[in-house]
């Protein structure tokens, strides 16, 4: 006899569970690092958790290290892999907020906490997708692996530890993105140009690797002609100096044209006040003529579009002095028309023009599926047996797992026209998005062409189409 699967108990488990999970403020903190442990032990808490829930599942559970864990349904090397996290990004100021980051809310059908949509929420949504197959007896022509990492959110060694252990699925997707298939990522290339200036003006912000510039404060010595000063939010004669605050409108460093960037602010207020053979005078310059007011790198040569990805972007993150030197930190993102070699080539002919140093935050390579491969146009008949609805593919800016799978793609949870908030105050995402989403995610589990497609290939020529 079939089973029943009772969509009512498990909305409300679902939802327990995801309330246990968001309770564990799991931001990496090497500080309390250890054995198993290497993200620090909230990290490790909300893998135990995770692990616990999978095991009252019925599913097989392994840790790796503490970089990463999974669940599985089925054995064998030949599976479908999903890829989430369980690590978050820190809550912020938590004035912002509703209430408390890490204790969930639900206010007329939407769920509020870090970590209810990145990624806790997809995890776990997946997860009850595979224990709805489980419960329901349906037999899978390849055994799915749910993978949970502990570091998406910093270095994503998680993952690369993962699978010195493990081979690669089949292929496979990541709930951590957007419906209805994110078949392109643009590349990530974050640098740090670096001016050596000795100057009595100090600045300050904080140095965060994916969110444009929202607050900088500028320090200069006291008795000194502000006046000019035009784009400011508050001036303070402080003990120490004057203390001039621009503040801009936070948005993610992938969609810097969405904010409002302080440093902007700071440049066109300064950049005609600044004495032309001080030390800061070459790095505030270089920004004037290459960044200022420029989302896409058209003044930078950083420009390159593509017809299936779009544009590429350019973002300004952060605006330091520090230990002798003026530091800034800027995030490109580009597309298949170039690569990060070319730009490199430029952004090393652009500090050198200033005489300023350049150095590599962070690369992480682009991503492209070609949307008539049998893995799209499976999740593609996924997503239509729940929306009835076609599912368009397309290319965002973010990063998700999927980049180091070999066949793979972001797959979910957002919906189209849902602002979820994440790295953001009150991170949020509704209970139908939800439930909605596993049921996507059960039908792409099940085989709603994925298998029954592509496995079938796979068998008679022992190679994905």
């Amino acid at each position: 006899m079939k089973t029943i699967y009772d969509t009512g108990k498990r909305t409300s488990e679902l939802l327990q569970d995801l309330k246990q999970l968001v309770e564990i403020p799991s931001v990496r903190d090497e500080r309390t690092a250890g054995a198993s442990a290497p993200f620090g032990k909230e990290i490790r808490n909300a893998m135990d958790v995770f692990l616990q829930i999978a095991q009252r599942e019925g599913f097989s559970v392994h840790d790796f290290d503490g970089y990463a864990v999974d669940a599985r349904l089925g054995e064998g090397d030949d599976y479908i892999g999903v890829l989430a996290h369980l690590d978050v990004v820190e809550a912020g100021e938590r004035s912002h907020w509703h209430g408390d980051p890490f204790q969930m809310q639900e206010i007329d059908g939407m769920l509020y906490g870090r970590g209810v949509n990145d990624d806790k929420g997809p995890l776990l949504a997946a997860l009850y997708a595979m224990a709805r197959i489980r419960q329901e007896g349906r037999t899978l022509y390849h055994p799915i692996r749910l993978i949970a990492g502990g570091a998406e959110e910093t270095t994503w060694e998680c993952m690369e530890h993962y699978f010195k252990h493990n081979p690669q699925p089949i292929f496979g997707f990541s709930p951590d993105g957007n419906f209805p298939i994110v078949n392109g990522e643009k590349g990530i290339l974050q640098v740090r140009f670096l001016l050596n200036a000795d100057s009595d003006i100090s600045l300050h912000c904080k140095e965060r690797l994916h969110i444009v510039c929202d607050d900088l404060q500028v320090i200069v010595p006291k008795g000194s002609d502000v006046s000019f000063v035009e784009r400011t939010n508050l001036i303070e004669v402080m003990q120490d100096g004057i203390k001039i605050t621009y503040r801009g409108v936070r948005a993610l460093s992938r969609n810097p044209q969405r904010g409002d960037n302080a440093i902007f602010k700071f440049v066109k207020d300064f950049h005609g006040h600044l004495d032309q053979a001080g030390s800061l005078y070459p790095m505030v310059n270089m920004i004037y003529e290459n960044f200022l007011d420029d989302f896409y790198g058209k003044k930078s040569g950083l420009y390159h579009e593509d017809a299936a990805m779009g544009c590429g972007s350019v973002c300004l993150m952060s605006l330091n002095t520090q230990d002798g030197q003026l530091e800034l930190c800027v995030d490109v993102r580009y597309v298949r028309s170039t690569d990060e070699q070319s730009l490199l080539h430029t952004l090393r002919k652009t500090a050198q023009h200033y005489g300023c140093e350049l150095e590599v935050l962070r690369h992480k390579r682009l991503l492209y599926v070609a949307e008539d491969s049998t893995l799209i146009q499976s999740l593609k008949t996924a997503y239509h047996r729940v929306m009835k609805e076609d599912a368009a593919v397309f290319t965002k800016g973010g990063a998700s797992y999927a980049r180091v799978l070999e066949h793979g793609v972001a797959f979910g949870a957002t919906f189209p026209d849902e602002d979820p908030r994440p790295h953001m105050p009150n991170e949020c995402m509704p209970v139908k998005s939800l439930l909605k989403a596993s049921d996507i995610y059960y039908e792409a589990h099940c085989g709603t062409g994925m298998y029954k497609k592509v496995m079938k290939n796979y068998h008679n020529n022992n190679e994905l189409p």
